[in-house]
């Protein structure tokens, strides 16, 4: 975001004054540091650093209604003089495989293995019934993935364009393996399944939060009252103000609204023998 001509150049390991230049002045060219940052650029230099070409690639400013497409910007130099162009050009499909070891978090772990954020989430949306991702994951889980990419001249694109489906995964929490195949009927409908035939949807979900790159819980709590650490019966989640919150399962709202020690409180019967609630809620 903060790239200007000549900090982009350097970034890439050159040094040209008049590539430079002809970035800052060229209407065509300008295009590579005006509007939103995340284009993709390449640089072929000599061995004195000067550039001999750069291409880019982003979105196309259509993307949304037609194809998908990218944008892809030029700059060549013939007899001397620079050149640039820019046109637009399809994104491909390909199916891709990767995998990874959790560290830290399931964000860290797939962007270390350059895998799409929206992959990510699906992966955890996939094995929601499974595994609470923001509470039960554990250094040394491990994962594998088979899953649609759109590329740009072979590049998997990093911005925001309609995202392939997860065809196939394989996650390892706690030493347990949980697998899911992406399966199409006759009729055209779709959904995940074990290897044991089972669907991945299940009654209940794991947690209440859609899995996103913020994620915090806790077992313990200091008790305001009693002034000691005491066994909390429920499950906190820590999470910026306004994140949605979903049922874990299907059932009917038997409260909605305020109740004291609790704030804002939404509980639901699920049958006739279990129910949830939800509480602290910001609105």
């Amino acid at each position: 975001a903060n790239d200007n001509a000549d900090s982009l150049l350097r970034r890439l390991g050159v040094t040209d004054a008049e590539a430079s230049a002809f970035l800052r002045t060229d209407p065509t060219a300008r295009r590579l540091l005006d509007g939103r940052a995340g284009k993709m650029v390449q640089a072929r230099a000599d061995g004195n650093g000067k550039l001999v070409e750069l291409v880019a690639r982003y979105a196309a400013p259509d993307n949304a209604r037609r194809e998908p497409q990218f944008t892809r910007l030029s700059l060549t130099q013939l007899e001397g003089r620079w050149s640039s162009r820019a046109e637009v050009a399809p994104l491909v499909g390909q199916i891709r495989l990767a995998s990874g070891t959790i560290r830290s978090s399931l964000f860290a772990a797939t962007d270390e293995s350059r895998i799409p954020d929206a992959v990510a989430v699906q992966m955890a949306e996939i094995f929601a019934a499974d595994i609470d991702f923001h509470r039960e994951l554990r250094k040394g889980d491990s994962f594998s993935v088979v899953y649609e990419a759109m590329t740009a001249d072979g590049e998997p694109v990093t911005w925001t364009v309609p995202t392939g489906r997860v065809l196939s995964a394989e996650f390892v929490n706690d030493g347990k393996a949980y697998h899911a195949l992406w399966y199409t009927d006759a009729t055209g409908r779709g959904a995940y399944f074990g290897f044991d035939g089972q669907s991945k949807r299940r009654a209940f979900l794991a947690s209440p939060m859609e899995f996103s790159r913020v994620t915090s819980g806790f077992a313990m709590r200091f008790h305001p009252i009693l002034q000691t650490l005491r066994a909390h019966r429920g499950i906190d989640y820590g999470a910026p103000y306004g994140t949605p919150v979903r049922s874990v399962g299907d059932g009917v709202v038997e409260f909605a609204g305020w109740q004291n020690g609790y704030g804002n409180v939404v509980k639901i019967q699920h049958g006739k023998e279990r129910s949830t609630l939800y509480a602290h809620l910001s609105r």
